[in-house]
Protein backbone atom coordinates (compact mmCIF):
# COMPACT_ATOMS: atom_id res chain seq x y z
CA UNK A 1 0.00 0.00 0.00
CA UNK A 2 1.42 3.56 -0.54
CA UNK A 3 2.09 6.22 1.43
CA UNK A 4 -0.99 8.26 0.74
CA UNK A 5 -3.49 4.98 0.51
CA UNK A 6 -1.98 4.19 3.89
CA UNK A 7 -2.84 7.62 5.44
CA UNK A 8 -6.57 7.48 4.00
CA UNK A 9 -6.84 4.12 5.30
CA UNK A 10 -5.60 4.61 8.67
CA UNK A 11 -7.82 7.68 8.95
CA UNK A 12 -10.73 6.07 7.86
CA UNK A 13 -10.71 2.81 10.47
CA UNK A 14 -9.63 5.07 13.62
CA UNK A 15 -12.23 7.51 13.28
CA UNK A 16 -15.03 7.10 10.65
CA UNK A 17 -17.74 4.85 9.20
CA UNK A 18 -16.93 4.92 5.68
CA UNK A 19 -20.18 7.35 4.46
CA UNK A 20 -19.63 10.00 2.84
CA UNK A 21 -20.48 13.95 3.85
CA UNK A 22 -21.03 16.72 1.76
CA UNK A 23 -17.31 18.09 1.56
CA UNK A 24 -16.20 14.48 0.30
CA UNK A 25 -14.95 13.45 4.15
CA UNK A 26 -15.87 10.80 6.72
CA UNK A 27 -18.65 11.12 8.91
CA UNK A 28 -17.05 10.29 12.59
CA UNK A 29 -18.30 7.27 14.33
CA UNK A 30 -19.84 8.04 17.96
CA UNK A 31 -17.23 8.84 20.89
CA UNK A 32 -14.68 9.12 18.52
CA UNK A 33 -12.85 12.73 17.29
CA UNK A 34 -11.84 13.64 13.89
CA UNK A 35 -8.54 14.20 15.16
CA UNK A 36 -8.17 10.56 16.50
CA UNK A 37 -6.67 9.71 13.04
CA UNK A 38 -4.19 12.55 13.23
CA UNK A 39 -3.03 11.19 16.62
CA UNK A 40 -3.06 7.83 15.17
CA UNK A 41 -0.56 8.55 12.34
CA UNK A 42 1.47 11.54 14.82
CA UNK A 43 1.79 8.33 17.11
CA UNK A 44 2.97 5.94 14.51
CA UNK A 45 5.63 8.29 12.94
CA UNK A 46 6.68 8.92 16.32
CA UNK A 47 7.15 5.22 17.07
CA UNK A 48 9.08 4.99 13.76
CA UNK A 49 11.57 7.54 14.55
CA UNK A 50 11.97 5.93 17.80
CA UNK A 51 11.73 9.28 19.56
CA UNK A 52 9.52 9.60 23.29
CA UNK A 53 7.07 12.33 23.79
CA UNK A 54 9.47 14.37 26.13
CA UNK A 55 12.51 14.28 23.32
CA UNK A 56 9.33 14.94 20.76
CA UNK A 57 8.52 17.92 22.91
CA UNK A 58 12.37 19.28 23.27
CA UNK A 59 12.53 19.28 19.54
CA UNK A 60 9.53 21.32 18.48
CA UNK A 61 9.21 22.95 22.19
CA UNK A 62 5.69 22.24 23.20
CA UNK A 63 4.96 20.51 26.57
CA UNK A 64 5.15 16.98 26.33
CA UNK A 65 1.57 16.57 27.61
CA UNK A 66 -0.12 18.63 25.10
CA UNK A 67 1.64 16.43 22.63
CA UNK A 68 -0.12 13.46 24.32
CA UNK A 69 -3.28 15.27 23.90
CA UNK A 70 -2.91 15.32 20.06
CA UNK A 71 -2.31 11.81 19.74
CA UNK A 72 -4.75 10.74 22.11
CA UNK A 73 -7.35 13.11 19.34
CA UNK A 74 -8.48 14.94 22.43
CA UNK A 75 -7.47 18.42 21.16
CA UNK A 76 -5.90 19.22 17.80
CA UNK A 77 -2.75 21.19 17.04
CA UNK A 78 -2.10 24.44 15.78
CA UNK A 79 -0.77 25.22 12.61
CA UNK A 80 2.75 25.72 13.92
CA UNK A 81 2.58 22.86 15.89
CA UNK A 82 1.81 20.80 12.60
CA UNK A 83 4.65 22.56 10.51
CA UNK A 84 7.32 22.02 13.79
CA UNK A 85 6.08 18.13 14.04
CA UNK A 86 6.54 17.90 10.34
CA UNK A 87 10.18 19.47 10.47
CA UNK A 88 10.76 17.20 13.35
CA UNK A 89 9.66 13.51 12.53
CA UNK A 90 10.06 14.51 8.15
CA UNK A 91 6.77 12.83 7.22
CA UNK A 92 6.76 14.06 3.33
CA UNK A 93 3.54 16.15 4.65
CA UNK A 94 1.71 12.87 5.93
CA UNK A 95 0.40 15.12 9.16
CA UNK A 96 -0.52 17.76 6.69
CA UNK A 97 -2.95 15.88 4.77
CA UNK A 98 -4.18 13.78 7.46
CA UNK A 99 -4.34 17.32 9.69
CA UNK A 100 -6.95 18.52 6.51
CA UNK A 101 -8.91 15.58 5.99
CA UNK A 102 -9.79 16.03 10.04
CA UNK A 103 -10.53 19.52 9.50
CA UNK A 104 -12.48 18.60 6.89
CA UNK A 105 -14.59 16.01 9.14
CA UNK A 106 -14.72 18.44 11.54
CA UNK A 107 -16.52 20.90 9.71
CA UNK A 108 -19.27 17.81 8.73
CA UNK A 109 -19.36 16.63 12.12
CA UNK A 110 -20.72 20.60 13.10
CA UNK A 111 -22.91 20.73 10.03
CA UNK A 112 -24.40 17.46 10.81
CA UNK A 113 -24.64 18.94 15.21
CA UNK A 114 -26.46 21.66 13.97
CA UNK A 115 -28.88 19.87 11.28
CA UNK A 116 -29.85 17.58 14.62
CA UNK A 117 -30.39 20.20 16.89
CA UNK A 118 -32.08 22.09 14.48
CA UNK A 119 -34.47 19.55 14.45
CA UNK A 120 -35.17 20.26 18.32
CA UNK A 121 -37.74 22.18 20.13
CA UNK A 122 -35.03 25.15 21.47
CA UNK A 123 -35.56 28.51 21.88
CA UNK A 124 -35.52 30.98 19.27
CA UNK A 125 -32.29 32.30 18.30
CA UNK A 126 -32.14 35.26 16.20
CA UNK A 127 -30.07 35.09 13.06
CA UNK A 128 -29.52 38.20 10.66
CA UNK A 129 -27.41 38.23 6.95
CA UNK A 130 -24.54 39.48 8.93
CA UNK A 131 -23.84 35.67 10.62
CA UNK A 132 -24.73 33.84 7.19
CA UNK A 133 -21.90 36.06 5.81
CA UNK A 134 -19.74 35.66 8.21
CA UNK A 135 -20.54 31.77 8.15
CA UNK A 136 -20.08 31.77 4.06
CA UNK A 137 -16.98 33.37 4.69
CA UNK A 138 -15.32 31.31 7.32
CA UNK A 139 -16.53 28.12 5.00
CA UNK A 140 -14.72 29.54 2.13
CA UNK A 141 -11.72 29.99 4.38
CA UNK A 142 -12.28 25.88 5.22
CA UNK A 143 -12.22 25.21 1.26
CA UNK A 144 -9.37 27.29 0.32
CA UNK A 145 -7.50 25.36 3.07
CA UNK A 146 -8.45 22.01 1.73
CA UNK A 147 -6.78 22.45 -1.42
CA UNK A 148 -3.30 23.55 -0.04
CA UNK A 149 -1.22 22.96 2.72
CA UNK A 150 -2.41 25.68 4.62
CA UNK A 151 -4.55 24.86 8.13
CA UNK A 152 -7.74 26.41 8.49
CA UNK A 153 -7.46 29.90 10.88
CA UNK A 154 -9.19 29.74 14.01
CA UNK A 155 -10.96 32.84 13.29
CA UNK A 156 -12.81 30.41 10.64
CA UNK A 157 -13.11 27.16 12.61
CA UNK A 158 -15.02 29.70 15.65
CA UNK A 159 -17.33 31.14 13.15
CA UNK A 160 -18.26 27.73 12.28
CA UNK A 161 -18.75 26.81 15.95
CA UNK A 162 -21.10 29.73 16.56
CA UNK A 163 -24.01 28.42 14.29
CA UNK A 164 -24.23 25.36 16.99
CA UNK A 165 -23.71 28.01 20.03
CA UNK A 166 -26.61 29.90 18.52
CA UNK A 167 -28.32 26.75 17.94
CA UNK A 168 -28.10 25.36 21.53
CA UNK A 169 -28.84 28.72 23.24
CA UNK A 170 -27.43 30.22 26.29
CA UNK A 171 -25.44 28.03 28.64
CA UNK A 172 -24.58 28.11 32.41
CA UNK A 173 -21.08 26.67 32.11
CA UNK A 174 -18.33 28.09 29.80
CA UNK A 175 -15.87 26.12 30.99
CA UNK A 176 -13.32 28.35 32.95
CA UNK A 177 -10.92 25.19 33.87
CA UNK A 178 -10.56 25.07 30.19
CA UNK A 179 -10.03 28.48 29.20
CA UNK A 180 -7.17 28.55 32.37
CA UNK A 181 -5.64 25.99 30.47
CA UNK A 182 -5.89 27.28 27.46
CA UNK A 183 -3.83 30.40 28.95
CA UNK A 184 -1.07 28.32 30.19
CA UNK A 185 -0.60 26.48 27.27
CA UNK A 186 -0.15 29.89 25.76
CA UNK A 187 2.19 31.23 27.86
CA UNK A 188 4.67 28.08 28.12
CA UNK A 189 4.42 28.22 23.48
CA UNK A 190 5.48 32.27 24.41
CA UNK A 191 8.53 31.62 26.03
CA UNK A 192 9.58 28.37 24.02
CA UNK A 193 8.16 29.00 20.12
CA UNK A 194 8.28 31.68 17.65
CA UNK A 195 7.60 34.84 17.93
CA UNK A 196 4.43 36.21 16.90
CA UNK A 197 3.04 32.85 16.12
CA UNK A 198 0.51 32.87 18.62
CA UNK A 199 -0.91 36.40 17.39
CA UNK A 200 -4.15 34.95 15.46
CA UNK A 201 -4.73 32.41 17.58
CA UNK A 202 -4.86 34.30 20.51
CA UNK A 203 -6.96 37.08 18.83
CA UNK A 204 -9.74 34.22 17.61
CA UNK A 205 -9.66 33.53 21.73
CA UNK A 206 -10.30 37.02 22.22
CA UNK A 207 -13.23 37.07 20.35
CA UNK A 208 -14.90 33.97 21.97
CA UNK A 209 -14.17 35.11 25.13
CA UNK A 210 -15.88 38.22 24.43
CA UNK A 211 -18.69 36.56 23.28
CA UNK A 212 -19.28 34.64 26.68
CA UNK A 213 -19.11 38.23 28.37
CA UNK A 214 -22.07 39.06 25.58
CA UNK A 215 -24.32 37.03 27.21
CA UNK A 216 -23.72 35.99 30.71
CA UNK A 217 -24.67 38.09 33.41
CA UNK A 218 -23.69 35.32 36.71
CA UNK A 219 -21.14 37.67 38.34
CA UNK A 220 -18.89 34.77 39.23
CA UNK A 221 -18.47 33.58 35.67
CA UNK A 222 -18.38 37.14 34.73
CA UNK A 223 -15.27 37.42 36.75
CA UNK A 224 -13.73 34.25 35.51
CA UNK A 225 -14.13 35.43 32.15
CA UNK A 226 -12.96 38.53 32.33
CA UNK A 227 -9.70 37.79 34.09
CA UNK A 228 -9.31 34.90 31.02
CA UNK A 229 -9.65 38.11 29.05
CA UNK A 230 -7.10 40.26 31.12
CA UNK A 231 -5.02 37.06 30.57
CA UNK A 232 -5.40 36.81 26.50
CA UNK A 233 -5.03 40.25 25.83
CA UNK A 234 -1.89 40.48 28.06
CA UNK A 235 -0.18 37.65 26.02
CA UNK A 236 -1.45 39.12 22.92
CA UNK A 237 0.70 42.28 24.42
CA UNK A 238 3.50 40.67 24.36
CA UNK A 239 3.45 38.78 21.39
CA UNK A 240 3.01 42.48 19.67
CA UNK A 241 5.91 44.09 21.30
CA UNK A 242 7.88 41.13 19.85
CA UNK A 243 7.09 41.93 16.66
CA UNK A 244 7.63 45.63 16.72
CA UNK A 245 3.87 46.14 16.48
CA UNK A 246 4.24 48.74 19.81
CA UNK A 247 1.02 50.74 19.11
CA UNK A 248 -1.62 47.53 18.97
CA UNK A 249 0.66 46.21 21.66
CA UNK A 250 -0.39 48.95 23.72
CA UNK A 251 -3.88 49.12 22.99
CA UNK A 252 -4.01 45.51 24.25
CA UNK A 253 -2.45 46.47 27.27
CA UNK A 254 -5.26 49.00 27.85
CA UNK A 255 -7.94 46.03 27.50
CA UNK A 256 -5.96 44.02 29.44
CA UNK A 257 -5.61 46.30 32.41
CA UNK A 258 -9.41 47.44 32.03
CA UNK A 259 -10.05 43.44 32.05
CA UNK A 260 -8.56 42.89 35.16
CA UNK A 261 -9.97 46.08 37.11
CA UNK A 262 -13.23 44.57 36.70
CA UNK A 263 -12.57 41.00 37.29
CA UNK A 264 -12.32 42.29 40.88
CA UNK A 265 -8.97 40.27 41.32
CA UNK A 266 -6.36 42.65 42.95
CA UNK A 267 -2.67 40.32 42.42
CA UNK A 268 -3.99 40.17 38.34
CA UNK A 269 -4.10 44.01 38.46
CA UNK A 270 -1.26 44.48 39.74
CA UNK A 271 0.66 42.16 37.85
CA UNK A 272 -1.06 43.74 34.44
CA UNK A 273 0.04 47.33 35.43
CA UNK A 274 3.76 45.76 35.98
CA UNK A 275 3.71 44.09 32.97
CA UNK A 276 2.83 47.39 31.15
CA UNK A 277 6.07 48.96 32.87
CA UNK A 278 8.30 46.43 31.36
CA UNK A 279 6.79 46.57 28.20
CA UNK A 280 7.38 50.19 28.56
CA UNK A 281 10.61 49.83 29.50
CA UNK A 282 11.77 46.75 26.59
CA UNK A 283 10.13 49.14 23.98
CA UNK A 284 12.19 52.09 24.68
CA UNK A 285 9.71 54.24 26.82
CA UNK A 286 10.97 57.51 28.99
CA UNK A 287 11.89 55.75 32.62
CA UNK A 288 9.92 58.54 33.76
CA UNK A 289 6.91 56.63 32.50
CA UNK A 290 8.23 52.97 33.29
CA UNK A 291 8.91 54.24 37.17
CA UNK A 292 5.05 55.88 36.99
CA UNK A 293 3.40 52.80 35.81
CA UNK A 294 5.92 50.64 38.24
CA UNK A 295 4.59 53.16 41.59
CA UNK A 296 1.29 52.19 39.85
CA UNK A 297 1.59 48.60 40.48
CA UNK A 298 3.36 49.26 43.74
CA UNK A 299 1.01 51.49 45.23
CA UNK A 300 -2.22 49.34 44.38
CA UNK A 301 -0.61 46.08 45.94
CA UNK A 302 -0.40 47.70 49.28
CA UNK A 303 2.56 45.39 50.12
CA UNK A 304 0.49 42.13 49.59
CA UNK A 305 3.19 39.95 48.56
CA UNK A 306 2.31 38.95 44.62
CA UNK A 307 3.71 37.93 41.37
CA UNK A 308 2.73 41.42 40.36
CA UNK A 309 4.08 43.07 43.05
CA UNK A 310 7.77 41.33 42.23
CA UNK A 311 7.36 42.21 38.97
CA UNK A 312 6.63 45.89 39.36
CA UNK A 313 10.32 46.19 41.35
CA UNK A 314 12.00 44.29 38.74
CA UNK A 315 10.73 47.12 36.05
CA UNK A 316 11.71 49.78 38.40
CA UNK A 317 15.08 48.31 38.91
CA UNK A 318 15.54 48.15 35.26
CA UNK A 319 14.55 51.79 34.27
CA UNK A 320 16.63 53.16 37.06
CA UNK A 321 19.87 51.05 36.16
CA UNK A 322 19.18 52.11 32.49
CA UNK A 323 19.37 55.82 34.26
CA UNK A 324 22.56 55.31 36.11
CA UNK A 325 20.84 55.33 39.23
CA UNK A 326 23.21 52.37 40.74
CA UNK A 327 22.03 53.07 44.45
CA UNK A 328 18.17 52.83 43.51
CA UNK A 329 18.16 49.78 40.89
CA UNK A 330 20.22 48.09 43.73
CA UNK A 331 17.13 48.89 46.25
CA UNK A 332 14.60 47.56 43.67
CA UNK A 333 16.17 44.63 43.65
CA UNK A 334 16.59 44.21 47.29
CA UNK A 335 12.75 44.97 47.41
CA UNK A 336 12.02 42.40 44.81
CA UNK A 337 13.84 39.82 46.73
CA UNK A 338 12.09 40.51 49.72
CA UNK A 339 8.66 39.89 47.96
CA UNK A 340 10.14 36.75 46.52
CA UNK A 341 11.00 35.74 50.13
CA UNK A 342 6.89 36.00 51.35
CA UNK A 343 5.47 34.26 47.94
CA UNK A 344 4.11 30.90 48.00
CA UNK A 345 5.48 28.38 46.40
CA UNK A 346 2.42 28.16 43.73
CA UNK A 347 3.78 31.61 42.62
CA UNK A 348 7.42 30.63 42.61
CA UNK A 349 7.10 26.80 40.88
CA UNK A 350 4.57 27.69 38.02
CA UNK A 351 5.87 29.40 35.36
CA UNK A 352 3.49 29.64 33.04
CA UNK A 353 0.45 31.36 35.39
CA UNK A 354 -0.14 34.42 34.00
CA UNK A 355 -0.67 37.31 36.41
CA UNK A 356 0.40 34.80 39.23
CA UNK A 357 3.73 33.35 39.07
CA UNK A 358 7.25 34.76 39.57
CA UNK A 359 10.06 31.30 39.51
CA UNK A 360 13.29 31.72 40.61
CA UNK A 361 14.86 31.98 37.02
CA UNK A 362 12.87 35.39 36.61
CA UNK A 363 14.51 36.38 40.39
CA UNK A 364 17.80 35.52 39.06
CA UNK A 365 17.22 37.63 35.59
CA UNK A 366 16.52 40.37 37.39
CA UNK A 367 19.33 40.56 38.97
CA UNK A 368 21.69 39.67 36.23
CA UNK A 369 19.91 42.47 33.76
CA UNK A 370 20.71 45.06 36.55
CA UNK A 371 24.02 43.58 37.24
CA UNK A 372 24.95 44.12 33.50
CA UNK A 373 23.58 47.90 33.52
CA UNK A 374 25.65 48.81 36.04
CA UNK A 375 28.05 46.73 37.99
CA UNK A 376 31.79 45.93 36.55
CA UNK A 377 32.78 43.20 34.63
CA UNK A 378 33.89 41.10 36.88
CA UNK A 379 30.83 41.35 39.01
CA UNK A 380 28.45 41.09 36.07
CA UNK A 381 30.19 37.94 34.49
CA UNK A 382 29.77 36.22 37.46
CA UNK A 383 26.17 36.99 37.90
CA UNK A 384 25.10 36.47 34.27
CA UNK A 385 27.34 33.29 34.72
CA UNK A 386 25.08 31.71 37.97
CA UNK A 387 22.36 33.15 36.64
CA UNK A 388 22.74 30.96 33.18
CA UNK A 389 23.72 27.87 35.11
CA UNK A 390 20.51 27.61 36.69
CA UNK A 391 18.49 28.75 33.54
CA UNK A 392 16.36 26.19 32.14
CA UNK A 393 17.32 25.62 28.29
CA UNK A 394 14.06 25.00 26.85
CA UNK A 395 13.12 28.93 27.99
CA UNK A 396 15.04 30.00 24.62
CA UNK A 397 14.14 33.48 24.37
CA UNK A 398 15.37 33.88 28.13
CA UNK A 399 18.55 32.75 27.67
CA UNK A 400 19.13 34.41 24.12
CA UNK A 401 18.41 37.75 26.43
CA UNK A 402 21.47 36.40 28.78
CA UNK A 403 23.70 35.93 26.10
CA UNK A 404 22.72 39.37 24.68
CA UNK A 405 23.70 40.80 28.71
CA UNK A 406 27.05 39.36 28.63
CA UNK A 407 28.01 41.50 25.81
CA UNK A 408 26.75 44.38 27.25
CA UNK A 409 28.63 43.58 30.04
CA UNK A 410 31.80 42.90 27.75
CA UNK A 411 31.16 45.95 25.69
CA UNK A 412 30.69 48.08 29.11
CA UNK A 413 34.30 46.96 30.06
CA UNK A 414 35.34 47.97 26.62
CA UNK A 415 36.02 45.01 25.42
CA UNK A 416 34.29 46.11 21.96
CA UNK A 417 35.04 43.70 19.58
CA UNK A 418 34.52 40.75 21.72
CA UNK A 419 31.57 42.02 22.97
CA UNK A 420 29.97 42.74 19.79
CA UNK A 421 31.07 39.11 18.43
CA UNK A 422 29.53 37.45 21.21
CA UNK A 423 26.40 39.56 20.41
CA UNK A 424 26.05 38.57 16.70
CA UNK A 425 26.81 34.87 17.61
CA UNK A 426 24.61 34.23 20.32
CA UNK A 427 21.12 32.81 19.55
CA UNK A 428 21.75 32.01 15.77
CA UNK A 429 18.35 32.20 13.57
CA UNK A 430 16.64 32.97 16.80
CA UNK A 431 14.09 36.12 16.03
CA UNK A 432 14.83 39.31 18.19
CA UNK A 433 12.74 40.02 20.57
CA UNK A 434 11.55 43.51 22.62
CA UNK A 435 14.25 42.39 25.38
CA UNK A 436 16.70 41.96 22.83
CA UNK A 437 15.83 44.83 20.96
CA UNK A 438 16.60 46.74 24.42
CA UNK A 439 19.49 45.15 25.64
CA UNK A 440 21.09 46.29 21.62
CA UNK A 441 19.78 49.83 22.12
CA UNK A 442 22.42 49.64 25.30
CA UNK A 443 25.16 47.86 23.78
CA UNK A 444 24.96 50.86 21.15
CA UNK A 445 24.50 53.50 23.43
CA UNK A 446 27.69 52.04 25.85
CA UNK A 447 29.94 52.00 22.36
CA UNK A 448 32.67 54.66 21.73
CA UNK A 449 31.60 56.98 19.21
CA UNK A 450 33.96 55.70 16.91
CA UNK A 451 33.08 52.36 17.38
CA UNK A 452 29.43 52.98 15.93
CA UNK A 453 30.87 53.24 12.47
CA UNK A 454 32.75 49.53 12.53
CA UNK A 455 30.61 46.60 10.65
CA UNK A 456 30.09 44.49 13.29
CA UNK A 457 28.34 47.27 15.06
CA UNK A 458 26.25 48.26 12.07
CA UNK A 459 25.19 43.95 11.57
CA UNK A 460 24.13 44.47 15.15
CA UNK A 461 21.93 47.35 14.47
CA UNK A 462 20.50 45.65 11.58
CA UNK A 463 20.23 42.05 12.80
CA UNK A 464 17.42 43.67 15.98
CA UNK A 465 16.17 46.42 13.77
CA UNK A 466 12.62 46.04 13.02
CA UNK A 467 11.17 44.87 10.37
CA UNK A 468 8.53 47.62 9.19
CA UNK A 469 5.83 45.58 7.54
CA UNK A 470 5.55 44.06 11.24
CA UNK A 471 4.61 47.44 13.03
CA UNK A 472 1.16 48.07 10.70
CA UNK A 473 -1.48 48.32 13.02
Amino acid sequence: MDKKRFVVALVDATCCNGSRGDMGGQSVTSGQTPWAGFGAVLRIWRDRRGISLRQLAEQIRWDHSVIARWEQGKNPPSADAIKALEGALDTGGELTEVALRAQAMEVERLRGEIRRLQGRTLPATPKNAEDDEMERRAAMQVLAALGTTAVVPPSAIQTILSGVNRAIGERDDFGLDEWERTVWEYAYRGTTGPLGSLIPSIAADIIEVGRLLDRNTNPLQRAGLLRVSSQLAALLAGELDDMGNYHAAWQSRRTARRAADASGDRDLAVWIRAREASGAYYTGKPGQIVIGLTDEAIGLAQNAPSAGLARAYEARAFALAAQGDRTGARDAVRNLSEVFDRLPRTVTTNRHSIGFSFPEEAAHWAAAHVSALVDDRRKSSRVLDETLATYPPELVHGVANLQYLQALSLIRDRDISGGLEHALTSAPGLPVNAARRRITSEMIKALPEKARALPAAQDLRALTALNTSSRAV
